[in-house]
């Protein structure tokens, strides 16, 4: 990288120590305040670690965030950058801070094109990277005849799935039927593979037809062509060197065509434009804001326009499919909650798929979500690339059945908590004595999108759980959980002070803050104190576990 031989690997394996010679540098995200999965040991062992433990350590932090999770934005990576400091490292860039709500990727690279010239004056080396020579493409692509393995899949770990049912959870029937899509998908899984209530189910998307055929149509290539990519330089790549694959698998499992172009990017597009009309305007875009305006966040980001929608509004731009392919991120495998429990139905497991669809913002068509919308069109006998996660919280049943639990879940936040309803139910036949638990679920109106109705409608019955439903399009008041659990107040707390566990499932960005802010309300009402004990005692219960979130953005 830069002429730098470099060395890339989990900060888990740092647990013992950071290498002293060169420069470190650290990228990290949180999740809730917590470290990734990879960085939890090393976390902890900073956390304790003696005095001087990074002396000697050149270091720097890029903290990867959204700021829609106010109260953890940047939680970890500010730590790491805190505690290197405290523990004798050297800080030799200021920290960087990405916010996923806005433009992470030229946030990234306007730190990290800052970073050379202070990486040669700590290292001493008499080098000028103010003016970077212009980098080989990446990859080298040819035309070939035989086939390599799925990377993503690989790299994820993924076996191949069944699917052996696939339903609309919605009804599309009626006078009034739904617009709107949520499918129950049930998996048979390999053999020796099992799962817990609360685990998720990692699925490899695949591209539609019509959006591969798109791509590859744009760069003239036909659907049966096969290619073989050689990485140049001996650089670090996701696909082995000398990979071969057939372009219509390449455009389906492989990349985020859908993914929005970053400024960097646009500023490639303008420099394979000779057209001076197009060249100007991708220019305009890729240029950094000034005196407020910025052409990029308004014409590419906020429109979340891909490489591929710029490259159909910009037919004179003659990019190079070996620098597309360099451009499009490696595809991201998708979490979904698991539904089911695995007693309920042994060798099976469920998830409930919202199916994302709507009018694209940037004009062009319908915006298909990539992953949902592959579970969707996947029948009966379709098999899948998929593997078995566990959550990164503390999302499980509480191991002392006795324990009363709250569980909150909008729309497909229901899908943990239907397996929760599941095991509660084989415990309760196996004579099991349980804890009390409060079921808030929320949807638009009762005909149309009451996932799962006659099994919870019959938990409730049966004394499982007891039901709380908000409907939100039921009337001209919209009513959300948050408004159900203020409503019930009393027995949630009289739940709380027996131990309760509260779980959130859902959209992090609006109906999480609002559910800690009526838990907040009741602490401050029936406990009788003020606000800002009402949030350590909350904050309290998060750190013993006793408030868990299994969140993402809306």
């Amino acid at each position: 990288l830069n002429g730098f031989d470099v060395d890339l690997f989990d900060l888990d394996k740092c647990k013992d120590g950071l290498p002293t010679s060169g420069a470190v540098i650290i990228v990290s995200a949180s999740y809730n305040g917590a470290p990734p999965n990879n960085a939890v040991k090393f976390v902890e062992a900073l956390e304790n670690a003696p005095e001087g433990w990074a002396k000697g350590v050149n270091y720097t932090v890029f903290g990867c965030g959204n700021r829609d999770w106010a109260s953890t934005f940047q939680t970890i990576p500010r730590l790491i950058d805190k505690r290197l400091a405290e523990l004798g490292g050297n800080r030799f860039a200021s920290k960087g801070e990405g916010d996923a709500r806005e433009d992470i990727s030229g946030q990234f690279h306007d730190w990290f094109d800052d970073l050379w010239p202070q990486i040669g004056e700590t290292l001493g080396l008499d080098i000028d990277f103010t003016t970077p020579a212009d980098a080989e493409p990446l990859y080298d692509v040819s035309i070939a005849h035989s086939i390599t393995a799925n990377p993503v899949a690989m790299q994820a770990g993924a076996s191949p799935m069944e699917i052996v049912a696939n339903d609309e959870l919605q009804n599309k029937s009626g006078k009034n039927p739904s617009e709107r899509s949520t499918r129950h998908i049930e998996v048979k899984l390999p053999d020796g593979i099992t799962y817990q209530p609360g685990d998720h189910l990692c699925v490899v998307p695949v591209n539609s037809p019509s959006l591969v055929k798109r791509a590859l149509s744009r760069f003239g290539y036909d659907e049966e062509t096969y290619i073989r990519v050689n990485v140049t330089g001996g650089r670090r790549s996701p696909f082995p060197n000398g990979s071969t694959f057939s372009l219509r698998k390449l455009a389906q499992a492989y990349g985020e065509i859908q993914a929005v172009a970053s400024r960097k990017d646009i500023g490639v597009l303008a420099a394979n434009t000779d057209c001076p009309v197009s060249k100007s305007t991708l220019k305009q875009w890729a240029a950094p804001a000034k005196d407020g305006v910025d052409l990029y966040k308004d014409e590419v980001f906020a429109k979340r326009r891909s490489v591929l929608d710029i490259l159909e509004q910009f037919p004179a731009c003659q990019l190079p499919f070996a620098i597309y392919l360099e451009m499009i991120p490696f595809m991201t495998p998708r979490y979904y909650s698991i539904s089911s429990a695995p007693e309920h139905n042994p060798g099976h497991c469920t998830i409930t798929v919202g199916v994302v669809e709507g009018e694209a913002l940037s004009g062009n068509g319908t915006y298909h979500g990539v992953c949902s919308n592959f579970l969707a069109r996947s029948g009966v006998g379709t098999m899948i690339q998929a593997v078995v996660q566990p959550p990164t919280s503390q999302f499980r049943i509480p191991e002392a059945s006795k324990t009363p639990v709250i569980m909150i879940g909008p729309g497909t936040g229901l899908a943990p908590f239907r397996g929760f309803l599941q095991d509660r139910r084989l415990k309760k036949n196996a004579k099991t004595k349980l804890g009390e638990a409060m079921l808030f679920f929320g949807c638009r109106h009762p005909d149309h999108d009451y996932l799962y109705r006659e099994e919870l409608e019959q938990a409730a019955k049966d004394g499982l759980v007891d039901l709380h439903v908000a409907f939100s399009r039921q009337s001209k008041k919209k009513v959300y959980v948050q408004h159900l659990l203020k409503e019930q107040g009393q027995k949630v707390f009289e739940l709380l002070k027996k131990g309760a566990v509260v779980y959130v499932c859902g959209d992090g960005a609006r109906m999480e803050p609002d559910v800690k802010k009526a838990l907040i309300h009741i602490f401050m009402e029936y406990e009788i104190m003020d606000e800002a004990s009402a949030e350590a005692k909350l904050a309290a219960m998060a750190e013993n576990g006793r408030y868990v979130l299994d969140v993402w953005a809306g």
